[in-house]
């Protein structure tokens, strides 16, 4: 009956670590595109690599996407140089394309 009981409590545990594991996985990442004078970007790519997850900057160069920790953002605007940066814990990258 020990060990039953043991077992369970250890399985109950085993889900609810593994459920929080799952649902954290995803950031909210915010952040703003602009050139290099500064000016904001509208229209400018942010994909997240090696994935189909991307969203285009608003009127005010400012965009919202979500990714994995430690992900690469993949920024993109026509004329200009693509910038990669790699995530981490950030939830916050603004970012100057050339």
């Amino acid at each position: 009956m020990r060990k039953f009981l043991l077992a369970v409590m250890l399985s109950a545990f085993l889900v609810v670590s593994f459920q929080s594991f799952i649902f954290a996985q995803n950031l909210t990442v915010t952040g703003t595109v602009s050139d290099e004078k500064g000016l904001p970007l509208p229209g400018a790519t942010v994909l997240v690599k090696n994935t189909k997850t991307a969203t285009a900057t608003d009127v005010n160069g400012r965009f919202t996407i979500k990714a994995a920790p430690n992900s690469t953002l993949v920024f993109t605007f026509l004329g200009m140089e693509e910038k990669q940066v790699t995530l981490g814990s950030q939830t916050t990258i603004n970012v100057s394309l050339n």
